[in-house]
């Protein structure tokens, strides 16, 4: 008999419960005229079995923030008008959830013979796509202040939608054109917030963007490339689609080049360099980095030939190439000053050395001369080298470079 008791105690309640849900639903409704207030008294309706397996209830939220965001977006086109932003965005994206949920519920219901077929899928589609373009406004003002977890909400309803297949039949939505634009946003955004999950999500579509695709693609390197998530593998081939896809983004080939260098595959490296500059013969940058990667291969004459190029171009890396064009004398000197260090002054390929070495900082000095008068301030182009020459063939210009640099 307890036992009895107690099951209809639980029905009781179950009913009671259901009753005072319902009873939230047509408060709510009664309120409409205030869609805020409406909007809180049917909160609770959304989160309890008993409402939340309705679609009308979700329906029902969906107006209320439709009203919401009606009544701030009204405020932008009337003179003097003054809407409240942030009530404005924050309305928008919870019609967005609130409508997309009705549509899965629904759905759920015709799926299990509940129901013939959805009522309100098609109008809810075609109020969410007039107002999708604004999610864009609202990604990039939350962007601008720093919010990025809210930038990502906004960027992300976006770039979601077309996936959703409550928009099948909107065109504007399904065959939008601007999603791998805003994915690249999104994949920002993310990034800032340290989302990897995100970042890859977004990133992936992103990077299809003809113009602002490189940047997904950084954030993707970035995800490979760091953590403990690093893979190798996959920020090697996101390099690669960098320098495929955005070859004038010196990024991509900066970093494949020193990928190369460090595993020691210069010739491969060289080999990459010919390609790209091939597509862009008069990118500084990349004769820049061929001059560097022939110096690392002790290819000197070549080096020399390509920094002279650069140097002829008259464009960048004017210092730089200078510079290089330096150490293709000055190492080669060091190699033998390093020799003599080994054998005895009175060996006859002593002093045949230090006429070689003297010859090869000669032949150096002008071009370390040249860097320092292009950048003055970049010491790493012509400090050390220089006072390493003038010590050996200049005491004067030494004490006088010394002194410059105060030391």
């Amino acid at each position: 008999m307890r036992k009895v008791l107690f099951t209809a105690a639980a029905f009781l309640f179950t009913v009671c419960a259901a009753s005072a849900q319902e009873s939230v639903v047509k408060e709510a409704k009664k309120a409409k005229g205030d869609p805020a207030k409406a909007a809180q008294i049917i909160e609770p309706a959304l989160t309890d079995p008993s409402t939340a397996n309705d679609p009308e209830t979700w329906k029902l939220a969906g107006d209320f923030q439709k009203s919401i965001y009606d009544d701030e977006n009204m405020k932008l086109y009337l003179p003097g008008g003054k809407a409240d932003t942030s009530k404005l965005y924050n309305s928008l994206a919870k019609m967005f959830e609130y409508y997309t949920k009705c549509d899965e519920v629904e759905q759920a219901k015709v799926k299990s013979g509940e129901l013939k077929k959805p009522k309100l899928r098609k109008k809810l589609a075609e109020t969410l796509a007039k107002v999708r373009p604004q999610l864009t406004n609202a990604g990039s003002d939350a962007y601008n202040a720093g919010n990025y977890a809210g930038a990502l909400k906004y960027f992300g309803l976006y770039v979601d939608a077309p996936q959703n297949a409550m928009f099948d039949e909107i065109s504007s939505v399904k065959n939008d054109t601007l999603v791998p634009l805003i994915a690249n946003y999104a994949a920002l955004a993310a990034n800032s917030l340290k989302d990897n999950s995100a970042v890859v999500k977004y990133a992936t579509v992103g990077k299809n963007h003809k113009e602002e695709g490189f940047r997904s693609l950084m954030c993707l390197a970035e995800v490979y490339g760091k953590g403990e998530t690093a893979d190798s593998t996959q920020w090697l081939a996101t390099i690669k689609e960098g320098v495929e896809k955005f070859p004038n983004q010196e990024y991509f080939v900066g970093n494949l080049m020193d990928y190369y260098i460090q595993k020691g595959k210069v010739a491969d490296a060289l080999a990459s360099m010919d390609e790209i500059i091939a597509k862009n013969p008069n990118s500084a940058y990349y004769k820049y980095v061929k001059g560097v990667l022939q110096y690392e291969n002790k290819d000197y004459d070549g080096a020399i030939a390509t920094f002279n190029d650069v140097i002829a171009a008259g464009g960048d890396f004017q210092a730089e190439s200078n510079s290089k064009i330096g150490d293709c004398y000055f190492f080669p000197a060091q190699s033998i000053v390093e020799e003599n260090s080994k054998i005895s002054m009175d060996d006859p390929k002593y002093a045949a050395n230090e006429k070689q070495i003297e010859e090869l900082y000669k032949k150096a000095a002008p071009f370390y001369e040249k860097a320092k008068s292009l950048k003055p301030d970049d010491r790493q182009l012509w400090g050390q080298f220089l006072l390493n020459i003038y010590w050996k063939i200049d005491k004067e210009k030494y004490n006088a470079l010394e002194k410059e640099m105060g030391y």
